[in-house]
């Protein structure tokens, strides 16, 4: 008997920068996934515990204190249960088909592991917007890659600071806003895997109008 495609929600022994990719690739394939309506846990309650465990991770690698690594420890098995129940969710709605587990952004049997981290992302490109204080990135997408990660800034201004970092599943329309017309910007993207990080790609830049 053919064995049904099911996502698989066993994250406990996911290495700390693992389950920390597998949540946000989670999180950022099921926001408004037709395919799954209501989840169950709510996708907030998911995001709330994956912030809680990226801040303890950070406290813990940043300082390594008994009582960081400690509480690092209890917010990855919190951000574990709560995949593992969303993941049967996942799968009481997907009933088998593959492509709807596909599109939950859960790990599946039968998926191919990638050997290492992923490559330099390439063919950036900064387009205007569609509005004044606007341009959209676009750039190469990498296979069996579902998240990306990139910043911006004001270019030639010495010592100027990156932004935050954005998250995305797309590879076009990115929009990057408010930014001063008239001021050159540049950006950056990296992609991510279980695996790790990605280098920074080349830097691309242009002018906002």
């Amino acid at each position: 008997m053919a064995i049904k495609p099911r996502a698989l929600v066993g994250f406990g022994e996911m290495k700390d920068n693992e389950i920390l990719v597998a949540a946000n690739t989670i999180l950022a394939a099921m926001g408004e996934n037709p395919n799954f309506p209501t989840p169950i846990p709510s996708l907030e309650e998911v995001g709330t515990l994956t912030d809680d465990y990226a801040n303890k991770l950070a406290a813990a690698s940043k300082r390594g204190s008994p009582e960081d690594n400690a509480l690092k420890k209890e917010s990855k098995e919190a951000l574990a249960e709560i995949l593992q129940q969303l993941g049967h969710y996942v799968n009481s709605i997907a009933k088998g088909h593959f492509s709807r587990v596909l599109s939950s952004g859960f790990p599946t049997q039968g998926s191919k592991v990638l050997p290492q981290a992923p490559g330099v992302v390439d063919g950036l490109k900064l387009e205007d917007g569609r509005q004044s204080g606007q341009v959209q990135l676009g750039f190469n997408t990498q296979p069996n890659i579902r998240l990306y990660e990139y910043q911006y800034r004001k270019a030639d201004v010495p010592d100027e600071p990156w932004s935050e970092r954005f998250i995305t599943t797309s590879s076009r329309g990115n929009v990057i806003a408010p930014l001063l017309p008239g001021v050159y910007y540049e950006a950056r993207v990296r992609a991510i895997n279980t695996h790790g990080i990605g280098d920074w790609s080349q830097i691309v830049r242009t002018m906002a109008r």
